[in-house]
């Protein structure tokens, strides 16, 4: 008996998902360049040639991976500001979602597109900047917002990106954050970005 189209894409689409996730660990701990099909195959345990039923390549893979990483971020955020309604605690909100993204379970993408962005291929680096540009967006608007309040006293595309440049570094500091980690790193964060110290922020912040 032939076996029903939902349940077979349903395998499908859970088993490109397991091939994104391991590929995302093995060429963060390993590099792109020195992960192979075979490593990434038994990393889950599977033929080396099964793979490329999902992936036409290595590489398109690694397109996959990046993409998995900024599409879970943006989820993450947008997720996180639909219940935010101060400027600050938006902001706050921003920075609390990028710093989830970059020590949760999309963190190894994450690190993944920091280290390979320049091993994809022109036309995939094309792609998936329509994405970055989506993360742009919001960071400039939230920082926008800032400055329209007088809260913000640097630009808002040049604070984006010193902020997200600092907050990548983020992980060096600890390979694990707890909730509560995670909250005053981000108070901090928004404090020095303003300007203020981290007890005026959270206290502005708590107010609006």
């Amino acid at each position: 008996m032939a076996r029903p189209k939902k349940i077979e894409t349903a395998n499908a689409v859970s088993r490109r998902e397991t091939l994104i996730t391991a590929s995302a660990k093995l060429f963060n701990r390993l590099g792109f360049q020195r992960t192979t099909v075979r490593d990434i195959a038994d990393e889950i345990g599977i033929t080396s040639g099964s793979i490329f039923y999902h992936f036409d390549s290595k590489e398109q893979l690694l397109e996959a991976v990046i993409e998995h990483g900024m599409t879970s971020g943006l989820s993450i955020v947008e997720d996180h500001l639909s219940n935010l309604i101060g400027p600050l605690s938006r902001f706050h909100g921003l920075v609390l979602s990028h710093l989830i993204a970059l020590t949760g379970p999309p963190g190894d993408a994450h690190e993944v597109s920091f280290r390979e962005w320049a091993s994809l291929p022109k036309e995939a680096r094309k792609r998936l900047r329509a994405l970055n540009e989506q993360y742009r967006i919001i960071w400039v608007r939230e920082l926008t917002s800032l400055k329209k309040h007088r809260l913000l006293k640097s630009d808002p595309e040049y604070c984006r990106r010193g902020m997200i440049a600092a907050l990548n570094w983020t992980p060096a500091w600890h390979k694990q954050f707890s909730k509560q980690q995670l909250m005053k790193v981000s108070d901090q964060f928004c404090a020095f970005a303003l300007n203020m110290s981290a007890t005026d922020f959270i206290e502005q912040r708590k107010n609006e």
